[in-house]
């Protein structure tokens, strides 16, 4: 289906599915928020404990971190550039990517850990 795409224009549809699914769930929390009485440990703690909303929550978590890494290298690869930066430009590319790379897995691995 995607094969006669461009590298580009496939990054450019992962990078929006997961800005959908990631606002998909954020209105889903947001309407759980909004709809309970009353928000306690104990009303959140069950919400989690949903089998459901750690399959949910963990799309959401993995979403962000494909739309994270694909969004900040199509970023990087236009401004930390020889062209801008001279040839402190790929040694920045490479520390900014690093950095990132490191954020996104603590994240997950912290999010994973919680929720499970």
């Amino acid at each position: 289906m995607f094969s006669n795409l461009g590298h580009g224009t496939k990054e450019f549809l992962i990078i929006r599915a997961c800005a959908i699914l990631i606002l998909l769930y954020t209105l889903y929390l947001g309407s759980f928020v909004l709809l309970t009485d009353q928000m306690t440990f104990n009303n959140w703690s069950a919400f989690f404990d949903q089998t459901i909303n750690k399959i949910l929550s963990s799309i959401f978590f993995l979403a962000f971190g494909v739309h994270t890494w694909l969004g900040t290298w199509a970023v990087a690869s236009d401004y930390l550039t020889p062209r801008i930066f001279g040839s402190l430009g790929r040694k920045l590319y490479i520390v900014f990517r690093s950095v990132v790379a490191a954020i996104i897995i603590l994240v997950l691995t912290w999010a994973i850990v919680i929720l499970w």
